[in-house]
Parts: C-alpha cells; structure tokens; sequence
C-alpha cells in the first residue's frame, strides 16, 4: 500500500475520480468545439446575447460568441467547468483529514513514520497532480474539437484559461481542506466549499448589472477566475497571484488547524 509513500497512495487512490470526471469535462469541451460551427450556422449568437440584455450578464453569458473561444468562455467555463472542478479538487481535499477520520483509518496513517503536516501537502501535491491532469485533458480534446470542426482556438490562450480554472479549484480545495481539517466534518466542508462557490459566482454576476456592488466584487474568486478573459488575452499574472495567495493562505490554515487537533477527542 505504499503508507511511507503518501503521495503515491493517494495519486492510485484518486485516479478513477480523477479521469472519469476529466473524461466529462474533456468530452464536453470537444463536443462543444465540434458542435460550434453547426450552432453559429443554426442560431445568431450574438443577437441572442443582446435579446438576454441584463438576463445574460447574471448567467454569465457574456462576451464574443461569434468565436470559438467565447462560445467555450459562455457555455463552459462560466460556470459548468468551475463547478466540477471545485467539485473534483474540494471533494478529494475534504477527505484528506475528514475522510480518513470518518473510515478510522487517520490512526493508522499516522502510525507511520510521518508528521501530520508532511502527510496533508504530500495529498495535496496528489490533488494538485489530478486538477492538472483534468485540465490537460480538457486543453487536448478542446484543440482536436476544434481541428475536427476546422475552427480556430488559441492554445496558449486555451492553456491559460485551464491555468485559471486549476487556481480557482485549488483555491476552493483549500477552504474545504481547512474546514475538513479543524472540524473534521467531510459533508460541511464540501458543502461550505459549494455553498461559496455559488455565492461568489452571483456576487461576481450581479456586480455587473448592479452599480452598487461593484465595491464588493472583489471580494468573488470570480472576478479573478474570468475577469481578465484569459480565453482571449492570456493569463493575467495579478489574478493568478489572487488566487494562488488564497489557496496558500488556506492551505496553512489547515496545516494549522490539523496539527493542534486532538485526534482523539
């Protein structure tokens, strides 16, 4: 079982996790760049973008439909890909502590010569491993949709909007590991980690509708994910920095929590 190897067990641990929901959201991507063409032939994008008006801002269905990597920026990453991949990254990252305390199995773990600290980040770097296998899986079924529809997509720009989507869910893994990490509770850390998620997401959208909320807009991960439109411009070095910070601030929040806990208790 590899127990003196932490990030070994865990990376054989999550690897079934890891690629069925990498094959979802690799295989929704390249259906969406096969079906672009059809649809733009099919639908006037861009009209049905100023019909929804305000409607589609709150949906985050904004920006230059008449493009691959804005029908990609509208239809997924939005919001369908950010959320399996908080999904993906909060879910393994609840149960490095809450989960192994949940089965009985922390006493064990910690048996072993290892510290509580080196155990969590040797998961962590495991969970880090599998948010960027999801994305590389997403960056080569993308471009093979696109060459198969004979469509243009970027792929650095492609790669950048990946590289944001990994921060956003290694930021959000780190706020579920924290709370799984003081609380021991597995199902209140994924749910606080969604339950912000979601709350983010609609401070972020209705910022954009609503004057008044601009002040508070930067207080949404969203607004750092997405904001710099990375699927068009490349990866802005600032949000990234945002987001990166908060998944460390978090991370050593846990390391904190999980060290002074009384296992026992």
């Amino acid at each position: 079982m590899l127990l003196r190897n932490v990030f070994t067990k865990t990376v054989r641990d999550l690897r079934w996790p890891t690629f069925w929901i990498s094959l979802g959201m690799a295989g929704m991507t390249g259906y969406f760049a096969v079906l672009f063409p059809t649809y733009s032939k099919i639908f006037n994008i861009s009209d049905m973008l100023k019909k929804m008006g305000d409607a589609g801002k709150l949906f985050g269905v904004t920006g230059d439909a008449t493009t691959l990597a804005g029908f990609l920026h509208i239809e997924l990453f939005s919001m369908i890909l950010p959320a399996l991949m908080v999904v993906l990254v909060a879910g393994m990252a609840s149960g490095f502590t809450a989960g192994e305390e949940s089965r009985g199995t922390i006493d064990i773990l910690l048996s072993y010569p290892i510290s509580r600290r080196r155990m969590v980040l040797e998961k962590v770097l495991a969970v880090t491993l599998a948010a960027f296998a999801a994305a590389i899986a997403v960056w080569v079924f993308g471009l093979l949709g696109a060459a198969a529809s004979a469509t243009a997509l970027p792929a650095d720009n492609l790669a950048a909007a990946l590289l944001m989507l990994v921060l956003l869910g290694l930021a959000f893994g780190a706020v579920a590991l924290a709370i799984a990490a003081a609380t021991g509770n597995r199902a209140a850390s994924i749910g606080a980690a969604v339950g912000l998620l979601v709350v983010m997401y609609l401070v972020d959208a209705v910022s954009n509708i609503v004057d008044g909320l601009r002040t508070v807009q930067p207080l949404s991960l969203f607004h750092y994910y997405m904001g710099g439109d990375p699927l068009r411009n490349g990866v802005s070095l600032a949000d990234a920095g945002v987001l990166s910070a908060v998944a460390i601030v978090f991370l050593a929040v846990a390391l904190i929590a999980f060290e002074r806990r009384d296992l026992a208790a």
